[in-house]
């Protein structure tokens, strides 16, 4: 569903909030002389209330309302609303007596009222806390006073991902988890008219659960050209469904674009256009001009190949959004950390960016400095882009004003890197070349892989053991809080190995020798 939401922000007192560009006052334009607006800012507002750990907190909205509903740990429910783009108020604060629930998601019902659909919390079993999959449903009439009511048709063990309503009616994706075993899953759909009663719709293609080939998911369903989607995996396949009449039945999509990813990981859709994001797959996105008919890689977003592609997916105020960097390895590749020491380990990468796209195909990276952990962004009816952030108690949410172009970033440094001098693969070491040769000290520095043998250690130097909470000596090329020498390895003409930092003091000397221990 689009989820959108809005909050004023802050102009010059005696300009109209929509001139924010525009000087104003009784000067004519440009006189620079006359006072000027205030640059647009991201306008924050905190929501008190206690989110959960684990579980997202939600933000959701329909034309300009806006609603937020932080769901605790230990199953506390505090609203807020915002009405017409105005403040957030907070709701009445419920205790829903679950320990771990969560809610997938809220949408507005066709009689006007709010309906959140997620599971219930864990019960303990033989002294075990174990999830009980059950539905956990939610209503409000207004947004800030709700209640939980009782909803049938979803069966046993059940968890919910994403609700659309179109037409009037609400449709509802997830999975059966199979009680046998709760690491197998299958793929379910689902609709009602009332909220209340809910009948499963069949999933073509979706195979009973078995073993790990079997397992099917649906991430999410968006409405598009009078049509619903549907996004997931079947397998090790990413899948995509169809339905024509409001969820009542489906079919299948294929396009050779999901032959080349294991899973839909989130969807949205404005209009026709609808962009998906892909995990294990060569392209972070895919998009459809066509409402879904037809599909095309994306390829302006960038692909960490260290990482399992997996990105969320944000649409609002004609925009969409995903995170790029996620999980950013390259900084600790050891192109990277031979090229400058000081600037190898993950932590000093940027983090993941925000980007944005009115049409899919072409994204700019927005300018989120400061707001910190992004859990969500939405949009309003009117234009406004919400960026939803925090950790800990409550959340902030940050207002963009409509009618102006969110702020552009400047594109992340790249970090320096060498070309590694290595040793061929099947061929042996040349007497008196300087490889670069990683060495992994978990477990110290007695042996040493390298050039596909192994060697053993022969001088009785200092050295470090990560794994036993040891550093390494002043000057030794290991960056705090890594398990990793980027050092170098030199055969002499006798067979000895020297393993050197990069100013040439050797560290250590080693001989080849079979027998190494494992590294646990």
């Amino acid at each position: 569903m689009a989820r959108r939401t809005s909050m004023r922000f802050r102009t010059a007192a005696a300009c109209l909030p929509l001139l924010v560009l525009a000087a104003c006052g009784d000067g004519p334009s440009g006189d620079p002389t006359g006072p000027r607006a205030e640059a647009p800012e991201w306008l924050p507002q905190h929501l008190g209330g206690e989110a959960s750990v684990d579980f997202p907190t939600l933000l959701v909205t329909e034309g300009d309302d806006a609603l937020v509903l932080m769901l605790s740990d230990d199953g506390v429910l505090q609203p807020h609303l915002s009405r017409g783009g105005g403040d957030f108020e907070a709701g009445r604060r419920i205790d829903l007596d679950e320990r771990y629930p969560a809610l997938a998601d809220a949408v507005r019902l066709a009689d006007g009222t709010w309906f959140a659909l997620g599971n219930a919390g864990v019960r303990e079993v033989d002294g075990d806390e174990q999830f009980t999959y059950d539905p956990l449903a939610l209503r409000s009439d207004d947004g800030l006073a709700w209640e939980q009511v009782e909803v049938t048709g979803f069966g046993a063990s059940v968890e919910f991902s994403d609700l659309q309503v179109v037409d009037g009616r609400l449709v509802v994706v997830g999975s059966h988890r199979s009680e046998g075993d709760l690491g197998g899953f299958e793929a379910r759909a689902w609709t009602s008219g009332d909220g209340r009663t809910f009948t499963q719709a069949l999933l073509p293609g979706v195979p009973d659960y078995r073993d790990y080939d079997d397992e099917s998911s649906v991430s999410d369903v968006v409405a598009t050209g009078g049509a619903l989607l549907a996004a997931g995996r079947v397998g090790r396949r990413a899948a995509l469904w169809r339905s024509e009449d409001g969820g009542r039945s489906w079919e299948g999509v294929d396009h050779p674009v999901l032959d080349r990813a294991y899973a839909v990981s989130g969807m949205q859709a404005d209009g026709p256009t609808v962009v998906a994001t892909t995990s294990a797959s060569d392209t972070q996105a895919i998009r459809s001009g066509d409402g879904g008919r037809t599909w095309e890689p994306v390829d302006a977003l960038p692909v960490n190949e260290e990482a399992d592609g997996w990105a969320p997916l944000w649409a609002g105020a004609g925009r969409f959004f995903t995170l790029t960097g996620i999980d950013d390895m390259s900084w600790s590749e050891p192109e990277v950390c031979y090229a400058d020491i000081d600037q190898c380990g993950y932590e000093r990468q940027p983090g993941p960016r925000v980007v944005a796209s009115a049409d899919g195909r072409n994204w700019t990276t927005v300018d989120t400095e400061g707001l910190g952990e992004i859990d969500h962004i939405a949009g309003t009816a009117n234009g406004t882009v919400l960026v939803m952030a925090g950790e800990g108690d409550g959340r902030t949410v940050y207002a963009w004003p409509s009618g102006v172009e969110l702020p552009e970033a400047d594109e992340p440094a790249l970090p320096e890197r060498v070309e590694l001098v290595e040793v061929p693969q099947g061929e042996q070491p040349a007497v008196g070349v300087r490889y670069h040769a990683p060495m992994y000290v978990h477990c110290g520095m007695d042996w040493l892989w390298f050039a596909d043998a192994t060697w053993r250690r022969t001088d009785g130097g200092p050295g470090v053991e990560t794994g036993a909470g040891e550093g390494a000596p002043d000057g030794w090329p290991l960056v705090e809080g890594q398990q990793t020498l980027y050092g170098y390895a030199t055969v002499l003409a006798d067979g000895t190995l020297e393993y050197s930092a990069d100013d040439g003091t050797v560290i250590a000397t080693y001989e080849r020798r079979g027998g190494a221990p494992g590294c646990d």
